[in-house]
């Protein structure tokens, strides 16, 4: 099966892309013809592509950037995000849509913005085209929150795929300062968003370090947005909290070679409780994971929203048998292997196909 995956590229820059990449590389192991084109970015109201043939090696696969012509030549295309008219007007192929948003995200980009963004109104009208067979998401938790799809368009992977080749507890690890480093090292890098940002789960982070006093903790935050370069004040103050505690590490923006990060930190803070890519991606480098109630791969939860709920799960990850927590972590991985991945993915597919025919 020729399958055609589209996203913009942005290797160690977007999640979405990372996503795709991934999902490239399972359908390339189930044996499919995998091809990678380009949407491309707007800059300056100019749409610019990676030149065809460019080349993404990282890890244990290679994705080069295919002519948008090829299109033609699908069996099914996998839209990240959707491609222009006329690169898809010319054939019937087929086109599986990936639902990468949040609900909640895509619905209040769209109730806040004053600039015409219909996130949340374009993926509904999108669940309505004839053409996109399926609307597929990662997150069963929501599927009560897309119930506003049609019903013969859901399709809900309780799992992603990670690249375990090149997310795995082995290779080169990040180089820390003495000064940032600390004994227990919990790492916070989940993008920023509309429905989650990071304010609630660092005030837990903060109470941690005021129960914990002594203990070596040490907060490192990534991927923290800033306005022309600069952090926002509100957050400047934040972080002064965690300094005041002794328990502040790294502040950085976005930052490549994730990989080697994960595999210097002892745990991962998350906010969240469905099943993102920092999640995985830690669990598959062996790195446990504290995140929100109801999460079923995390060893220790917490209500985000209370700093003491969440202090209570950081002292408990503290005091409990790190080396336990790492072999725990690999099991809960095992979630995230091709074969899990390809045995939904594939049914999808061949759903698609058929109905096709």
């Amino acid at each position: 099966m020729k399958i055609f995956h589209i996203t913009p590229y942005g290797p160690a820059t977007a999640g979405i892309y990372e996503a795709c990449h991934d999902m490239a590389y399972a359908d390339s192991v189930a044996g499919h013809e995998v091809y990678y084109v380009d949407k491309g970015h707007t800059k300056n109201g100019v749409q610019e592509y990676a030149p065809i043939g460019t080349v993404d090696d990282r890890g244990g696969f290679k994705l080069v950037t295919s002519d948008p012509k090829d299109l033609d030549k699908a069996d099914i295309i996998v839209a990240h995000t959707m491609p222009p008219n006329e690169w898809i007007s010319r054939n019937q192929v087929p086109i599986v849509f990936i639902v990468h948003g949040r609900p909640l995200y895509s619905f209040r980009l769209e109730n806040n913005s004053t600039e015409g963004v219909v996130s949340y109104t374009y993926i509904n009208e999108l669940a309505r085209w004839p053409r996109i067979k399926k609307m597929i998401y990662f997150w069963p938790e929501f599927r009560p929150f897309w119930g506003t799809f049609p019903d013969d368009k859901h399709a809900v992977l309780k799992y992603p795929f990670i690249d375990q080749v090149r997310f795995s507890p082995e290779g080169e690890k990040h180089v820390m300062s003495e000064k940032d480093r600390g004994k227990f090292n919990i790492f916070i890098c989940d993008s920023w968003r509309e429905d989650v940002d990071m304010f609630e789960i660092v005030n837990g982070a903060i109470q941690a370090a005021r129960d914990n006093q002594g203990k070596g903790l040490k907060f490192h935050i990534y991927a923290v947005e800033t306005k022309d370069g600069k952090i926002r004040p509100c957050w400047d103050l934040l972080f002064v909290a965690l300094e005041k505690l002794g328990a502040k590490g790294e502040i950085c923006g976005r930052m490549l070679n994730m990989e080697q990060v994960y595999r210097t930190m002892d745990a991962v803070l998350t906010p969240h409780r469905i099943i993102t890519r920092v999640t995985a991606e830690a669990l598959s480098c062996g790195i446990p994971v504290i995140a929100s109630e109801g999460c079923d791969v995390a060893q220790f939860t917490c209500d985000p929203h209370d700093p003491f709920s969440v202090s209570k799960a950081i002292t408990q990850f503290i005091d409990s048998d790190q080396e336990q927590n790492r072999k725990n972590a690999l099991e809960e991985a095992k979630h995230f292997h091709t074969d899990v991945y390809n045995k939904e993915m594939t049914r999808i597919y061949h759903s698609v196909v058929i109905r096709k025919k």
